[in-house]
């Protein structure tokens, strides 16, 4: 008797478990979209230029670049250190160039290109005034 309520039991809840997940409110549709990367979403730069911002990058210190990228792209107001403007300014116009650039190449950061490119600018130039 024990035995044939326990096959009872098991038997409802594989068929409660079967509608439950047949059910339509439940059910899950795979949308291949939804997984595909966008066409240019990896890829926004070349190689070639990867490996220059790379090298780039590794001529800042390392609270630099984060701070640079604060001032310029979310229009934070902190204090650049001389050291800091060293660093870019040893880096190179076209190092801060480049680097400004391939970022703003982000979906998320090309809408204001204009504002960057000028907070770039501005960012160089106070540099260039504190060394």
């Amino acid at each position: 008797m024990a035995s044939f309520c326990n096959v009872s039991i098991l038997a409802f809840l594989l068929l409660a478990t079967v509608a439950f997940l047949a059910s339509p409110g439940m059910a899950f549709q795979a949308n291949e979209q939804d997984y595909a990367p966008a066409p240019n979403e990896n890829i926004l730069v070349a190689p070639d230029v990867e490996n220059y911002l790379v090298r780039c990058l590794k001529k800042l210190s390392k609270g630099c670049g984060p701070l640079f990228f604060e001032r310029i792209f979310l229009n934070e107001t902190k204090d650049l250190s001389t050291s800091c403007c060293q660093d870019m300014v040893q880096m190179g116009l076209s190092c801060h160039n480049a680097m400004t650039n391939a970022i703003i190449l982000r979906p998320e950061f090309s809408d204001k290109a204009a504002l960057y490119h000028k907070n770039r600018i501005h960012i160089w130039k106070l540099c260039n005034l504190l060394i």
